[in-house]
C-alpha cells in the first residue's frame, strides 16, 4: 500500500493506514510499508496519533495492547513502535504525541515517545521524570530520574541539559542520558556537547560517554552504541556482567523483583540480549545457561545457586 500527494493529504494518508492496519487481510508488506511512510517525516507520526485517538473515542481500539491478541488488531502504541510483538513481549508502552513544555514522566515498564514544542524528539525509558522550558534565549531539559534518548531539533537558541549538578550544553545532536540518583552518564550518539566536569568542561564528541558520580572522578569511554541503544527496542544487552548487576537492570522494568538469594549465584556472569518486562522468563532463561535455580513467587522471582 502506497501514498502520493502534497503534505496537506498527510491527516488522509494516516487515517486511510489506520483502516489499512486493522483489516482482515493486513500482511507483514503492508506493515513494513506502513513504518516507512511513518519514519518518512515527523509529521507522519503526529497524524497517526490523532487518526487513532479519534479511533479509540468511537471504540475502535483497546487501551491496551497487552490485553488484546494480536489478530484482533493493532492498537496506536503497538503500531508507533514497530509492531504488536513488540509491545506483547516486552510489556511496555510506547506512543507519540504532541508534548508542551511542563513535566513528563513514566511509570515502571512503561516507556513514552514526545515531540517538545521545539521540535526535539524525547524517548523515556522506564520510571522517568522530565522537565521542558522553552525560553526566548535558551532550551532548558532536566532530567529528574530515568533515561531519555534526546533527538534535538536545530535552532539558534543551545540547548541545556541538567542532570543533578551536573549541565551540558548541544545543538543539534543526539544523546543518551541516565541518571540514577546522583550517578549521571551522557552519551554522544551523534553530534557532541559540551559538558560541565570536575575540572575543565569536556567537549563529548559522538561515539563517547562519559559518567559523572558524586565523590569520583568522571571517566570517558567509547561504549558499543547497539549495546547501549538497545532499551529503545524493549530489549537489555548483557556482556560479562553479573547476575546480580544484570537482575538489577531487569528489575527497572517491572514490578515483580528479581532477587538474587546468595552470593555465589550474584556473582555468576551473563551475555546475551533479553526482552524486558517478564522477569520469570529471564530467569529460567539463565537457568538453562547457569546452575541456578528459578523459584517464582506471586510478587517476586528468586535466583539461587545450584548446591
Amino acid at each position: 500500500m502506497t501514498f502520493r500527494g502534497k503534505p496537506e493529504n498527510v491527516n488522509r494518508q494516516a487515517a486511510d493506514w489506520l483502516a489499512r492496519l486493522h483489516a482482515d487481510d493486513r500482511s507483514s508488506r503492508d506493515e513494513a510499508a506502513f513504518r516507512t511512510w511513518l519514519n518518512a517525516d515527523p509529521s507522519h507520526a503526529l497524524a497517526f496519533d490523532h487518526a487513532s485517538t479519534v479511533w479509540d473515542a468511537v471504540g475502535g481500539l483497546r487501551d491496551d495492547p497487552r490485553r488484546a491478541p494480536a489478530q484482533q488488531g493493532l492498537s496506536r502504541r503497538a503500531v508507533m513502535a514497530g509492531g504488536v510483538g513488540t509491545i506483547l513481549s516486552v510489556g511496555l508502552t510506547v506512543g507519540w504525541q504532541q508534548a508542551y513544555a511542563g513535566v513528563y514522566r513514566t511509570g515502571v515498564g512503561e516507556q513514552r515517545r514526545l515531540m517538545l514544542d521545539d521540535g526535539t524528539r524525547v524517548m523515556l525509558d522506564t520510571h522517568t521524570q522530565i522537565r521542558f522550558r522553552n525560553r526566548d534565549t535558551m532550551r532548558l531539559l532536566s532530567l529528574e530520574t530515568g533515561r531519555i534518548n534526546l533527538d534535538i531539533a536545530r535552532d539558534p537558541r543551545p540547548f541545556i541539559i541538567e542532570a543533578g549538578e551536573r549541565r551540558a550544553v548541544a545543538g543539534t545532536a543526539r544523546l543518551d542520558l541516565r541518571r540514577d540518583e546522583d550517578q549521571v552518564t551522557l552519551t554522544a550518539l551523534h553530534g557532541s556537547a559540551r559538558v560541565e566536569a570536575t575540572t575543565a568542561p569536556v567537549l563529548l564528541s559522538q561515539g563517547h560517554r562519559i559518567a559523572m558520580a558524586a565523590g569520583h572522578p568522571d571517566h570517558l569511554d567509547r561504549p558499543e552504541l547497539e549495546d547501549l541503544t538497545a532499551w529503545q527496542s524493549g530489549r537489555l544487552a548483557f556482556r560479562d556482567q553479573t547476575v546480580a548487576q544484570a537482575a538489577s537492570e531487569m528489575n527497572r522494568y517491572a514490578e515483580r523483583a528479581l532477587i538474587v538469594s546468595d552470593a555465589k549465584a550474584a556473582a555468576m556472569r551473563v551475555s546475551g540480549v533479553y526482552s524486558v518486562g517478564d522477569p520469570e522468563a529471564f530467569a529460567r532463561s539463565l537457568a538453562v545457561l547457569l546452575p541456578i535455580h528459578v523459584s517464582a513467587q506471586a510478587d517476586a522471582v528468586r535466583i539461587s545457586s545450584v548446591r
